[in-house]
């Protein structure tokens, strides 16, 4: 009978592998061989086959460590495996400036009711493109810029461009601003035969940024996702009467309305090394995804065993191979536009971009009788970057691209905390009427027990997500019908599928604060008076201040007193401002109840404080003694 040999297993290099044979060895063939001279041909196998074992296990190791993404050095396996948590890393970083935009408009009226002629305010659509006179560096502005609209997020100015002989304005210039990055779009056609699942092509440039529109030969566009099981994308479309008759009346808060759109031709970009990979899907039917669709007919189909079997373990991706994962192109030619650009050569300074390569007007509307005009109109448009551009930079390193995707992995793009779902809110799209201000509390109810108490039940699946909006003044008021349809549907492509939100409006408490102060003698006092008045105007910015945040009275004070030449500040009364005849909220508060060891809490109903018009509402006075 065969005894069994005491191997080890721990030995990883050279030495410990050649000296683990020796032994090996001399313990079960001492007398088949015992010659462990250097110079003997045993010798040369033992450490032959030594040398073998050390290739091996640093082969290994080096698998090991490349398959983790906090050991792997080689830039690929960190690509690859960022892309498999869902992050995409950028092979290169453009450059952002804001790009002021000018157009002439002609006067309409004569004298005190002369005004800018709107009816000749262009729209110009998305993909503008400019240039830099440093370096030739080009610039894409990449939404569209109405003249027509002016709101608190898409604001316009005007003023006087040109007057006549008898001082009456002959023409007005508006003024708009966009932001706009620094790419060239580059194209690129695809010939495509028979049909192949999971197609895939890469695209060989210099510094590329990503996709900016795919289509094909028949029309038909390609639309990217984030990943080939996503079938929904986000589509904007024009606020007005044909297409939402309800939400029209708010076309100037919110120009756009945000629908979800199926689909079935998509697409997914990742980077490979310096390179772009694009991938279709796989399907190949020309049935749409329903027909297609796993049924109590078909679920067998899938098996190995040919027999619809209960209890065998069934994949639900694929009893059928349908088109889920998106169609494929076939028998047809892609044209594919890509952005390059950016790097570090990218951020030029102010003043520089004034040149306009391409411009889209053909959407403006102009009155059709005045074709000189409307001319004159389209070549008056300018441009300049009042500041530099600035964020431009080379792709990510391998410790960013490594550090994103795990930062990537744990959001996974859902909204899963109150956290997430605050910046969802935020980061809702301008032109849909971006809120100003979000809460999120749990949503609860009052159950009576008895006539006299009553207990709060909380509902662990929903919550109460309560916003605010700007108006054109920046003055918080309650985000209209339009803007929480818009907020609903883009949430809804991020929440979980067991939560439910509901949308409410928080209250505004229009405030005023009176202050009074004792100056150092030999400080101007009317001086330190507007310093402070101007500090105080800062600190009740509505930009620093939050749905249900508290007044700290002493916060003042500190502020108040560290203003040059205030020795003490001798009373500061904050009041509530209800009037509505004069513009406030007619929310009613009592600021003494709520007053708790020196802070000003706001109410249990989400609200916020706000000093709605600073000029009026914050009043100083220098005390005499």
């Amino acid at each position: 009978m065969a005894t069994s040999k005491d191997i080890r297993y721990l030995d990883r290099d050279f030495d410990s592998l050649k000296q683990g044979l020796i032994e090996f060895a001399k313990i079960y063939y001492p007398n088949t061989y015992n010659d462990f001279n250097e110079a003997s041909p045993g010798m040369m196998f033992i450490e032959m086959a030594s040398y073998v074992g050390d290739v091996l296990n640093y082969y290994i190791d080096s698998q090991l460590k490349e398959s983790l993404i906090l050991q792997s050095t080689e830039k690929n396996n960190v690509m690859m495996m960022a892309a498999a948590m869902g992050y995409k890393p950028k092979i290169s970083v453009p450059s952002v400036v804001d790009i002021d935009i000018f157009q002439l408009l002609p006067a309409s009226g004569s004298g005190v009711s002369s005004s800018a002629d709107l009816n000749y305010a262009l729209k110009i659509e998305a993909g503008m493109q400019v240039r830099s006179s440093i370096a030739s560096t080009e610039f894409i502005i990449q939404d569209a810029v109405d003249f027509k609209l002016d709101n608190i997020y898409e604001s316009r100015e005007i003023s006087v461009y040109s007057l006549d002989e008898y001082g009456a304005p002959t023409y007005y210039l508006a003024k708009k601003t966009a932001k706009a990055i620094s790419a060239r779009i580059v194209e690129t056609t695809v010939e495509i035969g028979a049909p192949t699942k999971f197609y895939k092509t890469i695209l060989t440039a210099a510094n590329i940024i990503g996709i900016q529109d795919v289509t094909d030969s028949d029309g038909n566009t390609w639309y990217e996702v984030p990943y080939l099981a996503q079938d929904t994308i986000f589509e904007q479309v024009q606020n007005t009467a044909f297409n939402d008759p309800d939400a029209s009346v708010y076309s100037a808060e919110t120009p756009y309305l945000l629908k979800l759109k199926r689909v079935p031709r998509r697409f997914i970009s990742r980077a490979v090394g310096e390179d772009l990979e694009i991938q279709f899907g796989a399907g190949i039917s020309s049935s749409p995804d329903e027909e297609l669709l796993a049924t109590p007919e078909n679920i067998g189909l899938s098996l190995p065993t040919g027999k619809p079997d209960i209890d065998f373990s069934i994949d639900p991706t694929s009893p059928v191979y349908t088109s889920t994962y998106g169609l494929v192109p076939s028998n047809t030619t892609l044209t594919i536009r890509y952005l390059i650009g950016g790097g570090i050569q990218s951020n030029v300074p102010s003043s520089t971009i004034n040149e306009i390569i391409s411009i889209n007007t053909a959407n403006s509307n102009l009155p059709p009788n005045t074709p000189t005009l409307n001319t004159t109109i389209i070549n008056s448009v300018v441009v300049n970057n009042p500041t530099g551009a600035v964020g431009g930079r080379s792709g990510e390193t391998i410790d960013e691209i490594r550090q994103n995707a795990i930062a990537q992995l744990s959001s996974q793009n859902r909204a899963v905390t109150r956290e997430d779902y605050i910046i969802r809110a935020y980061s809702m799209p301008t032109t849909q009427g971006s809120v100003a201000k979000v809460y999120i509390n749990p949503d609860e109810q009052n159950r009576i027990e008895t006539s006299q108490t009553s207990t709060q039940i909380t509902n662990p699946l929903a919550m109460n997500m309560y916003v605010l909006s700007y108006d054109s003044n920046k003055l918080l008021v309650n985000a209209n019908r339009a803007i929480k349809d818009n907020l609903k549907t883009y949430i809804s492509q991020y929440r979980m599928l067991t939560d439910s939100i509901n949308i409410r409006d928080a209250y505004v408490i229009n405030i005023g604060i009176d202050f009074e102060i004792i100056t150092i003698p030999s400080s101007n006092s009317n001086e330190v008076l507007l310093k402070v008045i101007q500090s105080v105007k800062t600190l009740f910015s509505i930009d620093n201040w939050q749905i249900n945040q508290p007044i700290i009275i002493s916060d003042i004070f500190a502020l108040i007193l560290s203003t040059s030449g205030v020795q003490t500040v001798t009373n500061i009364n904050i009041i509530n401002k209800n009037q509505q005849q004069l513009g406030y909220s007619n929310i009613t508060y009592n600021i003494e109840l709520a007053t708790k060891n020196g802070i000003i809490y706001p109410s249990l109903d989400p609200s916020i404080f706000e000093v709605r018009y600073p000029n009026l509402d914050i009043k100083g006075r220098i005390a005499t003694f």
